[in-house]
């Protein structure tokens, strides 16, 4: 017998941190029998539509858009908007929010309507709207959550399909953001089994010890010593449970004083002893 196992990881992606995430709030499906011009109308929330049967013609703040089969448009509050519907015409609408990022919005102030039009090809992302059916019909425990995790996905994949020229700075610099998180957490595992100074993490990252702790700050809500302990802890829970060691040798591997003081300090992060049997 011959098996042949494909491993699909995670691509590496920095811990902990804010994260932008839309809220869902309500979606339908349209199809049209016959003509009809929508009347122009102005949005007080976040729009999405993907064309499943088209094309979707609209008027966007005073531009006139065709949107074809398994694109998406996105539309923000504040937008004039019209719809063009026609016989045989069928797509999904989804309305979302975006607190995280307040006032900034998705879209930079003034971006031109075809900016904000994914023109690759979602039509398999359809399943995501069809799983937010479900769980609304279903009604289940934790329906809320798996929605919004649900939109989220989705979210993300229309993000980087839309033409970064009509993106905020905020949402531009998002890959960025997560650069610098990234080589900060790098610097960090490199010294989970230490106590190395603040000084010395910045010298490894190539900034001064200010910067460092102000990155910190900004990108993971807490100073370097702070969050380097945070990450010892999530490796101990990992050593605990996977691998089977007992609390003195995480604690050596680790650097701290004793297993006492190891063993306080994990039930203080945790809520709990540092055991797993």
């Amino acid at each position: 017998m011959i098996v042949i196992k494909q491993r699909f990881r995670r691509p590496n992606q920095a811990e902990g941190g804010a994260r932008l995430r839309p809220v869902f709030d309500d979606f339908h499906l349209l199809r049209m029998k016959g003509e009809f011009e929508y009347p122009r109308h102005q949005h007080t929330n976040y729009e999405l539509i993907l064309v499943e049967r088209g094309p979707y013609r609209c008027e966007l703040n005073g531009a006139e858009l065709t949107v074809s089969n398994g694109q998406v448009l996105v539309i923000k509050p504040g937008d004039r908007h019209q719809d063009h519907l026609r016989h045989g015409q069928r797509h999904y609408v989804l309305h979302f929010r975006l607190p995280d990022l307040g006032s900034v919005g998705l879209f930079k102030g003034e971006v031109a309507p075809e900016l904000q039009v994914g023109r690759g090809n979602h039509f398999h992302d359809a399943l995501f709207l069809r799983e937010l059916r479900r769980e609304a019909e279903q009604a289940a425990a934790y329906a809320p959550a798996v929605q919004d995790s649900l939109l989220e996905a989705f979210f993300w994949r229309v993000v980087r399909d839309l033409p970064s020229g009509g993106l905020s700075e905020t949402v531009r610099r998002l890959p960025q953001r997560e650069a610098l998180r990234e080589q900060i957490v790098a610097v960090m595992h490199r010294h989970l089994r230490a106590n190395p100074t603040v000084r010395a993490l910045a010298a490894e990252a190539r900034m001064s010890p200010r910067h460092l702790t102000n990155l910190c700050q900004r990108l993971f809500g807490e100073p370097p010593a702070r969050l380097l302990l945070q990450l010892k802890l999530r490796h101990a829970e990992e050593m605990l449970r996977y691998r089977g060691l007992r609390v003195k040798e995480v604690s050596e591997a680790l650097g701290f004083a004793n297993p006492y003081h190891f063993s306080r300090v994990f039930r203080r992060h945790f809520g709990r002893a540092p055991s797993f049997k």
